[in-house]
């Protein structure tokens, strides 16, 4: 089993944009997503901080209308893109959980070793 992902760089749209991923931790299917906001990269784990749910209604769909914050579809959480930091809903004050990567000019490289 590989240890990492790669996204390239070339599948983000627009900026802001994501790209959402899939991976098995623990013996359990899991997602990711990469973040694209004001030209850096950020990739967390496709979890709220109040239930453990996913945060994407519609298949690697984040972004609240406006494109500012990353939204939980089921709560309303509403996160900051670059930090992962919840500033409105029931899990107000928590983080979004950080997967480490790298990049290079042409991808996103996923760590996903322990």
């Amino acid at each position: 089993m590989d240890n990492f992902i790669k996204i390239s760089k070339d599948q983000f749209n627009d900026d802001p944009s994501t790209v959402k991923f899939y991976f098995e931790l623990d013996q359990r299917k899991r997602s990711g997503f990469v973040v694209k906001k004001d030209q850096k990269y950020f990739v967390y784990l496709n979890e709220c901080q109040h239930l453990d749910v996913e945060l994407d209604w519609q298949e690697n769909d984040f972004f609240e209308e406006e494109k500012k914050y990353i939204v939980c579809a089921t709560h309303g959480a509403i996160y900051e893109p670059d930090s992962g930091l919840c500033i409105a809903g029931p899990c107000q004050g928590a983080y979004l959980k950080k997967i480490a990567y790298t990049e290079n000019d042409n991808n996103i490289i996923i760590n996903l070793g322990v």
